[in-house]
């Protein structure tokens, strides 16, 4: 099937009376065919093999030390393994002993609960011939959800447990016991990986969703909640299962797909053109990575672009024939999205100075339009405009952001309020300010473009001798190197054609990106990048366009070129977006393209 529509269109272009040809955005039948198959297509890649629907729901968590009970096995068994998933809070200590008769006690391992361990299986292996296993508190401040014993050769299912005894002594305020740590055995896996656990900044996002849901302290506070409110959305449909807090982010990231489309067929209003920049976004890695991780990124970065895309069109509406009036939906629209994203995460406010810098554009556009009307009334509209901006950029964003703490008040344990924001936000750049460890991740701001240094989220741990595991937020290479290069040839391009596209794309670009320049964190991510990776899809598409516009059949090959080779390297770097096993000799020689990417 062509891929192709019928309609033209010339660039748009500063400052001129018109288009040269009226803008036709009107949707055809094949705009609904193709939005349809793409939103399809990501949600069957981002679903698939997304994570677990069932974990351990019940737990034991002692409320003293010398809270114990002991695990009998019936008879002696060969023990090689012990699993443990923990819960929120995650602090405090266990020891585990073991006894072939319950009288003379061994050690077998002390256990120290870490916050960075929350919903994940925990493997201590050590081989024993034991009865009785025994659990004492030594300090409190966990949540055990599930145990279990194994034997090496047995791998599928936990040694049977046939009676559990809780300490005479144990304290009447521990919530649940020792049946509670063994009474979902069926969730528990010889060797843990990310389907059954949570990996990287899940352990944050994920955990402060859930503890949202069951008004508990939440432990992180570095972000504003907008996201994870999001995410406890997927929790409370699914539990807290790896697919339930990962559920809403693949919602989110396949939601993106549509968004995009209506935005790409907004700007350049063409159906090839909608449909090429969607395709690149569904063939994007770090938008699959991300759509498969409970993390707040995808939401935000969602966010950026339906509120830059409705700043663009707010420049696009003019002011005759009740353009005017129509225009405030756009303007209204891009504020609303603004403070959506800034309740996410503060790094996406920068893109509040390119969402002026763009309507300073717009408003000298319709003053110089006005003036070669004759149009005397534009000073006023403008003074008006302005006016209606310190609402709808100001106290609307604002509004969004304060009521996004709401279930963040409700679940801390201290006695705040909204009085209190102020101080959270305090508390928040301090904690980005102070950050100054280093992390084995970590890279600066001027390596990004070029992808130098992905971010390794998970390793597969427990495999067969010569494989490998491993989840990257890596993009393709496609898009981001080939995106940088079509951005550069697009400001350029664009400047000299006056193309308000281009325009849009680099101030948006501009203003996420130079703030990290001078940011005071000084440790960085890739992931940091990730609002510029549509902007570098949108460049891509504006050159395909480039291209057509001088030789429509050598363009249309191009374009079919580009689609293939982002197509074949989704393909080609699949195990580590999704977490395939695969040989190591295979990832580190044809995956590992270079030195800096470790994973």
């Amino acid at each position: 099937m062509d891929y192709r529509d019928t309609a033209r269109s010339a660039p748009l272009q500063w400052g001129s009376a018109s288009a040269r040809q009226r803008e036709d955005r009107r949707w055809t039948p094949l705009d609904l065919v193709w939005i349809l198959l793409l939103t399809a297509l990501s949600a069957v890649l981002t679903f698939t093999d997304l994570g677990n629907r069932s974990a351990p729901q019940t737990f034991w968590m002692p409320d003293k030390a010398g809270d114990h009970f002991t695990v009998d096995f019936g008879t002696s068994r060969q023990v090689d393994r012990l699993n443990l998933y923990e819960g929120p809070g995650a602090k405090g200590k266990t020891k585990v002993e073991w006894s072939k008769d319950g009288q003379v006690w061994e050690p077998y391992a002390e256990v120290e609960h870490k916050t960075n361990r929350v919903f994940t299986w925990k493997s201590e292996d050590k081989s024993v011939e034991a009865r009785f296993m025994r659990f004492t508190t030594v300090q409190t401040g966990y949540r055990l959800y599930e145990a279990a014993f194994y034997t090496k050769g047995i791998e599928s299912n936990p040694i049977p447990v046939v009676h559990i005894e809780n300490g005479a002594d144990n304290s009447a305020e521990s919530l649940g016991s020792g049946f509670e740590a063994f009474d979902e055995q069926e969730q528990a896996p010889y060797r843990p990986d990310y389907r059954n656990g949570m990996y990287f900044d899940e352990i944050y996002h994920g955990r402060t969703a859930y503890e949202f849901i069951e008004l508990m302290e939440p432990y992180e506070n570095t972000h504003p909640p907008l996201g994870k409110i999001v995410l406890a959305i997927g929790v409370k449909m699914f539990d807290m299962t790896p697919y339930g807090w990962r559920f809403m982010a693949g919602v989110v990231g396949t939601l993106m797909v549509p968004i995009f489309y209506a935005v790409a067929r907004g700007m350049f209003m063409r159906t090839r053109y909608a449909f090429l920049a969607t395709l690149l976004l569904v063939l994007e890695g770090f938008h699959f990575v991300h759509s498969r991780s409970a993390n707040v990124d995808i939401t935000g970065v969602t966010f950026t672009i339906v509120m830059f895309y409705a700043m663009h069109r707010y420049g696009e509406t003019r002011w005759r024939d009740g353009g005017y009036r129509r225009s405030f939906g756009w303007l209204a629209l891009s504020g609303l999205f603004f403070g959506a994203a800034a309740a996410v995460k503060w790094n996406y406010l920068y893109g509040g100075a390119g969402l002026a810098i763009l309507l300073a554009f717009a408003l000298v556009r319709r003053w110089r339009e006005g003036r070669m009307a004759g149009d005397f009334d534009t000073a006023r509209r403008i003074v008006l405009t302005l006016m209606a901006c310190v609402i709808l950029f100001v106290a609307v964003p604002a509004t969004v952001y304060t009521v996004s703490y709401e279930p963040f008040i409700k679940a801390t344990k201290a006695e705040d309020g909204y009085e209190d924001l102020w101080q959270y936000q305090k508390n928040m750049y301090h904690y980005h300010e102070g950050v100054k460890e280093e992390h084995p991740y970590g890279s600066k701001w001027y390596t990004w473009p070029l992808m130098l240094r992905p971010v390794w989220y998970y390793g597969g741990k427990d495999l067969e001798p010569g494989d490998a595991q491993s989840i990257a937020a890596i993009g393709n290479p496609l898009v981001w190197w080939g995106g940088l290069a079509a951005l550069l040839a697009t400001w350029w391009l664009g400047w000299r054609r006056r193309d308000r596209i281009a325009l849009t794309l680099a101030v948006a670009y501009l203003s996420f990106y130079v703030p990290w320049m001078v940011s005071p964190r000084s440790v960085t991510f890739l992931y940091h990048y990730f609002p510029m990776v549509p902007l570098l899809i949108l460049s891509i598409v504006w050159m395909l366009r480039w291209f057509e516009e001088r030789n429509s059949y050598s363009g249309g090959k191009i374009a079919i070129g580009t689609c293939v080779a982002a197509a074949g390297l989704f393909v080609w770097f699949y195990p580590v977006y999704a977490g395939a096993t695969i040989s190591r000799e295979w990832m580190n020689v044809m995956i590992r393209w270079l030195p800096s990417w470790g994973f």
